[in-house]
């Protein structure tokens, strides 16, 4: 959340939070989306489908609390982006609801398959679209190298997370929490204690083998 946050507050222009709000997607974590409207102090809508018979296609729908005047920049957070085609129905609903508002967007993971590049293209150039981010927890080198074929370098962006992985991986590997506040608070100004004392990780492991008369040694993949 805080990496997502700081590269939000950073990269959306003249970001006020007065003037912001943060767009939950039909297929999104809304837990996930609440949480980034608490941190960045920011309003909240949804963007969910609506069906006026079963079956039906349904039509995207954006539910607010309150109007869309005043409303600068909308940023449509979701858990991934992957074809891109609910992202394309939840803008075209945001231009609707709030025509005068520029729309980023941003999600954890981006896998980009098919020709999602294609439909960015096209929602950059009649969607309102500004740009889209996403995380390096997957290889981002094809979705960039995509994008950037179609005129889009600028558009995809990607957030390095590499030390809150690490973090993680070094918790995991020493059997603390990575639900903790003081873990889930890490954000890329903040120095992380754990990684700071990386060198210091024993290099190897003792386990315990079921019919074994004593416990052996079992190299660990650390460098």
């Amino acid at each position: 959340d805080q990496y997502l946050a700081h590269f939000i507050r950073s990269e959306v222009p003249g970001f006020d939070p007065d003037r912001v709000l943060v767009c939950a997607t039909n297929g999104g974590g809304m837990k996930f989306t609440r949480r980034m409207a608490d941190v960045l102090r920011t309003g909240f809508i949804m963007a969910d489908r609506f069906r006026s018979k079963a079956g039906g296609p349904g039509e995207i729908k954006i539910i607010a609390d309150s109007r869309s005047e005043g409303v600068e920049s909308v940023i449509i957070v979701d858990d991934m982006f992957d074809t891109c085609g609910s992202l394309a129905a939840v803008c075209d609903a945001l231009k609707a609801f709030a025509p005068q508002a520029k729309l980023f967007a941003v999600a954890t993971h981006g896998y980009f398959s098919g020709d999602a590049h294609l439909k960015i293209k096209k929602l950059v150039e009649q969607g309102g679209l500004e740009w889209l981010a996403v995380t390096n927890s997957i290889d981002q080198r094809g979705a960039v190298q995509r994008c950037a074929s179609v005129g889009l370098r600028d558009r995809l962006r990607v957030v390095d997370v590499s030390r809150l992985i690490a973090g993680a991986i070094i918790r995991i590997y020493l059997g603390d929490s990575v639900s903790l506040p003081r873990f889930r608070d890490l954000c890329p100004s903040k120095e992380d204690p754990v990684l700071k004392e990386a060198p210091l990780v024993p290099q190897q492991q003792y386990t315990h083998f079921t019919g074994a008369a004593e416990a052996r040694p079992r190299a660990m993949a650390w460098q």
